[in-house]
């Protein structure tokens, strides 16, 4: 297998920087409408430095991004996993590693699957947690997830997938009041969950990083 099926988990960047990325994005490998050549385009063009690869329940598959990624732009491997009682993604996993996504809140499994990702040194993030269509409803506890994502972008399609952005927005601002009264708090992030033509990079998290690294983007205090 060559050094390019999957991509490097460092970029050479510009040292300690702000960075901006888009990390939740599907392809036509799940159900997205582009090819990832396409969206490695349009993220270029967006003036992105860094994306994660998050197809539905499945690892990037070998020599499809490998060759996309550069020394100014890092393409992260991910998961979106799509359980019955909401998604998350799972970001910064190993080649081929795959998160499995046949578990629900009241079976108790996803903190194995938590710990999974973090075992890779990654980070999970809980996705659209009110988007109104059937598992779309985030119904597992936040305790566990490094990061909720309170804000996708528009659909200009037919398909009602439109995320509650506000609902998601207020409900991490409850929790993070709770949180800092603990002493600790888990921030948030806003990713398009790119399907189809005009839709990546709105919005986009912008990060400060040392370096543009898997390492660097997915870091979290294990203590």
């Amino acid at each position: 297998m060559s050094s390019s099926s999957f991509p490097s988990a460092r970029a050479v960047g510009r040292g300690a920087a702000w960075y901006r990325g888009d990390c939740h994005v599907h392809s036509l490998h799940s159900d997205g409408e582009l090819s990832p050549e396409e969206l490695v385009v349009r993220a270029r063009a967006a003036r992105l430095d860094f994306i994660a690869t998050t197809e539905h329940n499945s690892a990037a598959a070998p020599g499809v991004w490998g060759h996309l990624a550069a020394d100014d732009f890092l393409i992260l491997l991910g998961e979106e996993v799509t359980t019955k009682t909401g998604h998350w993604l799972a970001l910064g996993l190993d080649p081929g590693e795959v998160v499995d996504w046949n578990h629900q809140v009241r079976d108790g499994l996803v903190d194995k699957c938590l710990d999974q990702v973090h075992r890779a040194g990654g980070l999970c993030v809980a996705a659209h947690p009110h988007a109104p269509y059937p598992s779309g409803d985030f119904m597992f506890p936040f305790l566990g997830f490094d990061v909720v994502e309170v804000w996708n972008g528009l659909w200009t399609s037919d398909r009602p997938w439109n995320a509650d952005n506000e609902a998601a927005l207020a409900e991490w601002g409850r929790s993070l009041a709770a949180d800092l009264r603990t002493g600790s708090w888990r921030p948030a992030m806003g990713n398009s969950d790119t399907h189809l033509e005009g839709q990546i990079g709105i919005p986009h998290t912008v990060v400060f990083a040392e370096e543009l690294s898997t390492k660097s983007a997915t870091f979290r205090n294990h203590s």
